[in-house]
């Protein structure tokens, strides 16, 4: 089985907070104005089934001018957030280090699974900084 110690989730975890915690002060850019800032799915007056029918930008996917990026989940977690603080950029940024934390800590299990403790630890250390998490 793929033992996690307490010891590791807390270094993994302080180290994603330490690389990502300055995202918290920053605002929407880019496709977040599409994705979130314009996306209607968003809304609680929206229908949850539409999360399922619309692509990623709230475009129905059988138009189209729809980009056919199907990702419900994600949006999913955008509608709540929104919820929770409607269009504060910070509670969004907040959560992706919480999941980003937590699927580090998922990644440490898996590499258990296949890599001895020591080597383990540091393929998760590595994913936990590597540069392709973050966008410009």
């Amino acid at each position: 089985m793929a033992i996690v110690s307490w010891k590791e989730i807390l270094l993994l975890t302080g180290l994603v907070v330490g690389c990502y915690w300055n995202s918290l002060s920053c605002g929407f850019v880019f496709d977040d104005v599409s994705a979130i800032l314009d996306n209607k799915d968003l809304r609680p007056s929206t229908p949850i089934r539409n999360l399922f029918l619309n692509d990623f930008w709230g475009t129905p996917m059988a138009e189209e001018r729809s980009h056919k990026s199907y990702r419900p989940l994600t949006v999913l977690t955008f509608r709540l957030n929104y919820l929770f603080s409607e269009l504060s950029a910070a509670s969004y940024h907040l959560l992706n280090v919480v999941l980003h934390a937590v699927v580090c800590v998922l990644f440490l299990r898996v590499c258990r699974l296949f890599l001895d403790k020591t080597s383990s630890l540091v393929a998760a250390l590595l994913f936990a900084v590597h540069p392709i998490h973050t966008e410009a």
